[in-house]
């Protein structure tokens, strides 16, 4: 997982340190939307940066999440870039492919109130085999 401060660790940085931190990177994204987390860095005037906004490509195989992309005419990962966005967060989606970069930036769109609710209740992404984030491949 990236490097990210729960709220213990916050508190304790708050309390004993002259610097606040300005963002915090966790992770954010359908299936993984820790609203209790968030809620409470935003309250503390800290940014949150979603690492892994499309879940390492995941959602792309959930024909749920998929649907509720075609509702708004709009790519899975679209959706799950938009969904972070919804939520004020930071979103840096990684790509090496200009055509992804390019479609990635396309999120002039709105997700309903009802959708948001629906997206945020998905359960955690099943990464399969891996048993770790596929990005690390099990080295910290």
């Amino acid at each position: 997982m990236p490097p990210s401060f729960e709220k213990e660790d916050l508190d304790n940085l708050m309390k004993n340190s002259s610097t606040k931190p300005a963002v915090n990177q966790i992770l954010v994204y359908i299936g993984e939307t820790p609203m209790n987390l968030i809620d409470y860095i935003q309250g503390n005037d800290i940014v949150v940066e979603a690492f892994s906004p499309i879940a390492h490509r995941a959602p792309l195989n959930d024909p749920k999440i998929k649907k509720i992309g075609n509702k708004y005419g709009v790519t899975v990962p679209q959706l799950c870039i938009r969904y972070d966005w919804k939520l004020n967060c930071v979103v840096l989606p990684k790509s090496a492919n200009p055509a992804h970069m390019k479609s990635n930036a396309e999120i002039d769109f709105v997700i309903s109130d009802e959708d948001m609710d629906k997206l945020k209740k998905f359960t955690p992404v099943d990464y399969g085999k891996a048993g770790v984030l596929p990005v690390f491949g099990g080295k910290m």
